[in-house]
């Protein structure tokens, strides 16, 4: 090489370029380069400039695979609150019985009919929260079925595209590239 010779022949050190390996720069006696991994060192056998997009793609799998987890907690999340509200709902259910039943009681006893109407409205009011709660379970169950099909969904699209990445021997392109498009 042109630069090289030039180089020993005047007695100075070589430049540092971005085609040189951290070896080279090292031994040249310039000032280490950082390398290509966004701050984290190069494998020792790798060469720098393919060593970053090894790293890279290994924090795309660790995202991908991240990704998928959280969506399938979210999805038992969502099911726990749906059986939550469902417990609830059976328990409000049978206080709204058991309020029902002491004003029966209590109308047989000769207590003023304010007290047992009032016993059979709070009866009423429970009943209607329970529609709400119904729709409440619902919503969470359909919201767990969601995450399900979003983490089922996103390992269809993306994981033969992650596989073939960790599994193939090919640079891939750096993700400034794909950020431009």
């Amino acid at each position: 090489m042109s630069t090289e010779s030039e180089a020993s022949e005047s007695g100075g050190a070589i430049e540092p370029t971005n085609v040189q390996s951290n070896a080279e720069v090292i031994a040249s006696g310039a000032a280490d380069l950082p390398g290509t991994g966004e701050g984290l060192d190069a494998a020792a056998d790798l060469p720098a400039e393919r060593s970053g997009r090894i790293v890279d793609v290994i924090a795309d799998a660790m995202t991908f695979m991240l990704v998928i987890a959280r969506l399938g907690i979210a999805a038992v999340a969502m099911r726990l609150l749906s059986q939550a509200v469902k417990g609830a709902y059976s328990y409000v259910e049978d206080c709204a019985q058991t309020v029902d039943g002491l004003a029966d009681v209590a109308a047989t006893l000769a207590v003023d009919d304010s007290v047992t109407s009032a016993h059979h409205d709070a009866a009423a009011t429970m009943r209607e929260s329970l529609a709400l709660a119904d729709a409440l379970a619902a919503e969470a169950a359909e919201m767990s079925t969601e995450f399900d099909n979003a983490a089922r969904d996103h390992e269809t699209d993306y994981g033969d595209v992650n596989e073939a990445m960790q599994a193939g021997p090919y640079d891939v392109a750096e993700r400034e590239w794909y950020s431009n498009r």
